[in-house]
Order: C-alpha cells, then structure tokens, then sequence
C-alpha cells in the first residue's frame, strides 16, 4: 500500500504552506470509537509537491501528527447529495509525526516530507479519509479516519463528533439484538480479561486498571493507570489506543499478543477470534 505514497513523496519538497486562522470549520475534535477523545485535528493550508500534486495538511498538536490528504476530503460541499457523501468516497494519503522516533518508536518508512521550513520528517503510513454525511444542525461533517502503517493497511481510528452521533443513532437498541458475544480470559500473570466478540474483530479488555508506559516526545515515558483495550484483527493484526500496532499469534499451548513493549500470554486458551486457521505461531 505504502508504494503509492513512496511515489508521491519520495525526495520531493513542500513548495508552499499557508496557515488559516482558527475558525469552526477548520478545527474539529477526534474521537476513538468508544467516545474517547484523542486531539483536536486543524487544517493547516495546502501544499503543492514538485510534481505538481496538491494536498491538504491537517494538524494534530498534542498527538505530534500531521495528514496529508485529497483536498476534495477536506473542502465537501455541504449538500445532502454530494457524491462525496452520498458514496461514501475513500481519499488517500499519508501521515508523519512530528516527534523524534527516538521517543515515538514508531516504523520509519522510506519516505520523507519536508515541511516549508526545510525540516525533514519520515513517513510512518497510510491515510484513508471517508466522509460520510451531514449532522443534523446541518453544518458538521461526519468523517472517520483510518490508519495504516509502513507495511500494514490501514484500520479504523478516528472519528468526528458527527460521525459518532450519526452511528448511535442508527443502531439497533440492544433490547431488540442478541448481547455480544463476551467471555472471560486470564493471562500467564493470573489476570483477568474480558474477550468482546464481534463479526470482525475481537476486543479484550482488562478487568483491572493497569499501569501503561507510553514513549512520549517531552519526556522519556508517559505513565497511564487504566483499562488496557486490544482489538485483535483476523490477519493477526492487535492495536491499543496506547501502544499503538502490534500481532497475535496462537498454538496448540495457547496465543499470545505481542507489542514493541508488551508480551501478553494465554495459556491453555484458545484465541478468541476466527482467523481461519492463520496466525500460528
């Protein structure tokens, strides 16, 4: 996937940045799919390549994070039957971060962005941007943002406060479904997790805050005391808000998941996902 961006971005300069003045339709915060929220993400201006393509630049301060994306994602016309909407039309493109992979330990991929003040910075992965909709006040957008890194498509991550409104409101109250598939798991470590099933993932839960180290960019580590959540993909893919991308593995003694900094074991467990026999160890 990353061959297309690599395309675009390899050895080519930013020409031109320019800043827009913070207004309501140029700042909008980002939510996890639970509700949680992760950082207000600004657009920053536009910039054309060398090569003639333009992108839209948009910031996330706090997370040290900008995009690079399809203009037409971010400038829709607010019209209940623009196709962008309507269709539901994917945009790509590609994010960096601005801090020192020294702290972030994020993959570093071969591409690499210069800003308009000359200062390089690595490519970490894809960007997928889906606008979905209008809010019913009639001027928020409903968008969702998905992720991808050097070697690893892109998945779920980011949504608008519209985007999360509208999902709520189309969902079946749970009176009228089947409660989701749940079961409780413990690790090597005696602790207790709480598998989530759905149709296409698995999340697990802890049952228990825990501590949680995070390489921030101000400091060595950032230290979080709370409910550790991984989402386990079918293609042996896991993610954690805080720990960012990491793999799960199983065999006949059990499965593991493993981050840079996290090596969970399940012993005598069988995984709580159908991946169609892949993913052994």
């Amino acid at each position: 996937m990353f061959g297309t961006i690599k395309t675009l971005a390899t050895g080519v300069g930013i020409l031109a940045l320019g800043t827009f003045g913070a207004q309501a339709d140029g700042i909008n915060p980002i939510f996890y799919a639970d509700g949680g929220y992760i950082d207000d993400i600004e657009i920053m201006g536009d910039v054309v390549m060398s090569n003639g393509i333009e992108y839209a630049v948009l910031e996330m301060r706090e997370q040290h994070l900008r995009f690079y994306v399809d203009p037409d994602a971010i400038y829709v016309t607010m019209l209940v039957d623009n196709p962008v909407l309507t269709r539901q039309l994917p945009f790509n493109g590609f994010w960096v971060s601005t801090a020192s992979v020294d702290y972030t330990g994020l993959t570093v991929c071969s591409a690499e962005i210069r800003d308009e003040s000359g200062e390089s910075y690595p490519a970490h992965g894809s960007v997928v941007w889906t606008n979905s909709g209008i809010a019913a006040n009639g001027y928020e957008l409903a968008f969702t943002i998905d992720l991808g890194t050097c070697d690893r498509p892109a998945q779920p991550w980011g949504y608008s406060a519209a985007a999360l409104d509208m999902t709520r409101q189309s969902a079946v109250p749970h009176d009228d479904i089947t409660p989701q598939d749940a079961l409780t798991i413990i690790d090597a470590n005696g602790e207790a997790w709480v598998a989530e099933r759905d149709q296409a993932f698995t999340t697990l839960i802890s049952q228990e805050a825990r501590k949680i180290v995070v390489p921030t960019a101000v400091a060595s580590s950032e230290t979080f005391y709370e409910q550790d959540v991984i989402v386990m993909q079918p293609d042996c893919l896991a993610s954690s808000l805080r720990r960012g991308y990491g793999t799960w593995s199983w065999a006949n003694g059990g499965f593991i998941v493993e981050f840079d900094a996290l090596r969970l074991a399940f012993p005598r467990t069988d995984p709580p996902i159908d991946a169609n026999f892949g993913c052994r160890m």
